[in-house]
């Protein structure tokens, strides 16, 4: 019996994904599973969300479609996958274990940044960067109210626990479990020897306040990487807190996150130890 019964695949890069999705159907077909495929879909009534690609497609999908409230599965065909980690190599199997209700549910937190009257929602992360990344800004950050440091520095990344194998990974910052709720503030190549990521607890207000930036140079609050809010000359602070969206996200039965980290991140296991 299915838990899961009128399905919405996701397919962003056909070109790519083009295959997989064509195997997937045949799938749902086999099996007599109600689907629909993103862009031919006629209504806006499921409760799964099946996506074709990486982690970056299921990012895609999860703001596109949030308004479903339903949770959301990935068919990896990226490089990483912490996110979309459903194998394609055992695809039959492994989709259909999944819609039978062998899964594990996790629910992700989200960032809410607000700015200038406006709420923003992260996925993944929250940065302040300059567009010149070579041009020093100094900002100050308050945590619920008691002030933790001014710094310089080329940026400012505030990321989730999901967000903290992507960019804030890559600038130093650490890797969060998915079972603690904490958000990570991590500096962009600060002017400081001991500047250091700070884990704070998720329902924190975390309160940014740029300070100084170089002449003639703009800011931006980024959000996922692609939704780029101008800094504003006369209003250059914004508050993060929680989001109250989150997303619920699949995972097979046998799913590690631990096991994740060591085979794309490339922990320090030898071939024998594997």
């Amino acid at each position: 019996m299915l838990n899961y019964k009128s399905i919405l695949v996701v397919a962003y890069d056909l070109e790519k994904s083009q295959k997989a999705l064509l195997d997937v159907e045949n799938i749902l077909k086999d099996n007599s599973v109600p689907y629909e495929v993103h862009g031919a879909h006629k209504n806006n009534s499921f409760d799964l969300v099946l996506v074709i690609g990486g982690d970056g497609s299921m990012l895609s999908a999860a703001k596109e479609f949030s308004f479903l409230d339903c949770p959301f599965l990935g068919v990896n065909l990226g490089k990483v996958g912490f996110m979309a980690d459903l194998d394609y190599e055992n695809l039959e199997v492994g989709l259909m274990e999944v819609l039978s209700g062998s899964n594990i549910v996790e629910e992700k937190e989200t960032l809410e940044c607000n700015y200038n009257g406006k709420k923003y929602t992260a996925y993944n992360e929250i940065v302040l960067h300059t567009q010149k990344s070579y041009k020093l800004m100094q900002f100050e950050v308050r945590v619920d109210g008691d002030f933790v440091y001014r710094k310089r520095a080329d940026g400012l990344i505030i990321s989730t626990s999901n967000g903290s194998t992507a960019y804030s990974l890559s600038a130093g910052g650490p890797i969060i479990s998915p079972a603690v709720n904490a958000f990570v503030i991590t500096s962009l190549n600060p002017l400081s020897l001991s500047a250091r990521p700070l884990i704070v607890p998720s329902d924190s207000k975390i309160e940014v306040k740029l300070t100084k930036t170089p002449p003639e140079t703009e800011s931006y609050i980024i959000i996922d990487g692609n939704e780029e809010i101008k800094v504003e000359e006369n209003l250059k602070d914004f508050v993060i807190t929680k989001s109250q969206q989150s997303f619920k996200l699949l995972h097979p039965r046998d799913h590690d996150f631990f096991e994740t980290c060591r085979d794309k991140l490339n922990w320090s296991l030898s071939k024998d130890e594997k």
